[in-house]
């Protein structure tokens, strides 16, 4: 895996690698579908030879924006100073 970029099997590998040293769990990660919605909204692109890559973390955050967590956090906060 060339630095910043990686096959469709090297992402799957990595993700199912990061949940078991994290989180000490076995699993098959749908990488084929995380990847799709991350082509989709343009955090993730093919180079020629098909290697993904992405853009930057801060790129990211402003393409998702605020995520329904974040509403959820944030109302919380509000009802309980009121």
């Amino acid at each position: 895996m060339e630095q910043g970029k990686a096959t469709m099997e090297d992402l799957d590998i990595r993700c199912e690698e990061l949940i078991k040293e994290e989180f000490e769990e076995s699993c098959n990660f749908d990488v084929d579908d995380a990847v799709d919605k991350l082509e989709k909204l343009k955090i993730v692109s093919r180079d020629s030879i098909g290697r993904y890559y992405c853009v930057g973390l801060k790129r990211a955050n402003e393409i998702i924006g605020v995520t329904t967590e974040e509403h959820v956090f944030k109302a919380r906060q509000g009802s309980s100073s009121a």
